[in-house]
Formats: C-alpha cells, structure tokens, sequence
C-alpha cells in the first residue's frame, strides 16, 4: 500500500462517525489509485466526493470503482467518464471499503477526494424492525420451499428499506445543498447590484476629475499667454 494510502487510511478511520478533510492526490498515467475507510458497523451512511482539478488537454473525466468488505474483486459501484461526483450509499457490511481511481491514457491528474461515514441510524426504529423479522423467520416452523420464499422476501424488503432510507438521506442532502446555493446566488445578486452602483460612481467620479482637471490646465494656460 502506498504511503498516501495509509495515510487516507489513518484519517478516514479516526472515530465512528468520520468527517474527513479533502484529500488532493495525483493520479498518474495508466496506474490505480485506491483508498480505504474502515466502517465500525453494519449499515452505515458512505459519503463520497471527487473532482478532477487539472488535466492534459482538458481530459477530465475518470472512471473509478467501490469495493464492500465482502468482495475486493468486485465492485459494489463502477462509474466511468466522470469528471465529479457527489453521491451516498449504505454500507451494508462492516469492514473494509475500498475507493480505486483509474489513471487515464493522456496523462498525470489532479484529483481532489474526500470519504465520510456516519453509523449512527443503527439504533434507530428500521433496524429493530429489521432484527424482529429475523426472530420472526427462525421461530417460524415452514417446509424448506415456504422458508426460502419467506427468506427471499424478507431479503427483498431489507434492500428495498435500506435503498429508500440510502434515498431519503440523498434528498435530504440535495434541498440542503440547493437551499445553501440558492442563498449564496441571492447573495451574489445583491453584491452584484452594489458594485455596479459603485462602478457607476466610480465613472461619475472620473469623469468629473478628469474635468476639473482639464479646465485647471486650461485656466493655467490662459494666465501664462497674459
């Protein structure tokens, strides 16, 4: 493992609920780049951003893929002819998550990464309900095929709890995120408004100098022709 590496991995694991500083790393021509964060509970909220900052001849985009503890060799998540990304997912495992950058064809880039994660939901009411089906489906005394149906769509009903929580926390983030932008574009219209006010009297005001300035020169040469 790289030294960068480790050091991502020292950061992102420092306490359970992780809020990690951006990490800027260069991602060289035809070489991976992988970093880890280790989760400390099942069914945690793994937040990640990447943005490619510098580029040869303006390839920016990256393909890049998510690894879970119960799989390195195949990915959970696989994106491809990106340039950022800002996305949520639960982690389903606890363990070890795996991020890998592919290095381009053209050259050495800049990328600009950072990972998060939050376990805190684990005590909330979706995993009590989900831990009273499990009582539920080893009390229950069914043939093996009533079983595997019972087994299959409780399965089902656990991924599609956890996709609509994954989902409602990624909607949460989007109205908070367009909220802070529609305020800071509110912001920049009123700062707008003032500097053009201000360009306005800077104008205003130049001209005027550049008159008084021109009749001071005029007057000085009338007395100098007497």
């Amino acid at each position: 493992m790289k030294l960068s590496n480790i050091l991502a991995v020292s950061a992102l694991t420092l306490s359970q609920t992780v809020f990690a500083s951006p990490l800027t790393f260069e991602l060289k021509k035809g070489e991976d780049e992988c970093f880890y964060t280790l989760t400390s509970d099942i069914d945690c909220d793994i937040t990640y951003y990447f943005a490619v900052q510098d580029a040869p001849k303006n390839d920016y985009n990256i393909n890049y893929k998510i690894y879970g503890p119960a799989n390195h060799q195949q990915p959970i998540i696989e994106r491809a002819n990106e340039r950022q990304g800002e996305w949520a997912f639960l982690g389903d495992d606890k363990g070890e998550y795996k991020f890998c950058f592919e290095g381009g064809k053209t050259g050495n880039k800049v990328v600009d990464f950072e990972i998060k994660y939050d376990c805190k939901q684990n005590n909330d009411v979706r995993s009590k309900n989900r831990e009273e089906r499990k009582k539920l489906r080893n009390l229950r005394d069914f043939d093996s095929k009533e079983d595997d149906l019972q087994t299959t769509l409780d399965d089902s009903i656990d991924t599609i709890e956890r996709q609509l929580y994954s989902l409602e926390n990624d909607m949460n983030y989007y109205n908070t995120r367009n909220s802070r932008n529609h305020l800071t574009v509110k912001s920049t219209e009123s700062r707008i408004g003032w500097f053009s006010m201000y360009g306005i009297l800077l104008v205003v005001g130049m001209s005027a100098a550049q008159i008084l300035v021109l009749q001071f020169f005029f007057k000085q040469s009338r007395k100098s022709n007497v």
